[in-house]
């Protein structure tokens, strides 16, 4: 192989590279998701986490004026008890997530689990 071929082979990888990062840091590429929530037999009940978010109103204004695209609501994750409850957000993009995580970390949250869902 000679030495142009080699360059142009490195280029080609490079740029496959640091578009596979921006990529994958942009949420353009799908992976797991990084939130869960608790088992729903450890899940408050649905009345619960409606007190709790009308009680933590003002962290959720704070939350849903990040994006026009964020949602915080209360959410029944699951389907067979659907007397079980938390706080929902969901968010569009990775930098919404972040910007939402970070809310959370610096205020004492909702009292129930928060449960961050990408639309």
């Amino acid at each position: 192989m000679n030495s142009k071929v080699k360059k142009i082979s490195l280029i080609l990888i490079g740029m496959v590279v640091i578009a596979g990062v921006f990529a994958y840091t942009n949420g353009l590429i799908p992976i797991g998701s990084k939130d869960t929530h608790p088992p729903c037999n450890q899940l408050p009940s649905v009345k619960e986490a409606t007190d709790a978010l009308a009680t933590h109103q003002e962290l959720a204004e704070k939350i849903a004026a990040v994006h026009t695209d964020i949602t915080v609501e209360v959410g029944k994750p699951c389907s067979e008890d659907e007397t079980r409850g938390l706080v929902m957000v969901t968010y569009a993009e990775g930098k919404q997530r972040d910007a939402i995580h970070n809310i959370l970390k610096v205020n004492e949250g909702f009292g129930v689990p928060v449960h961050l869902v990408k639309q």
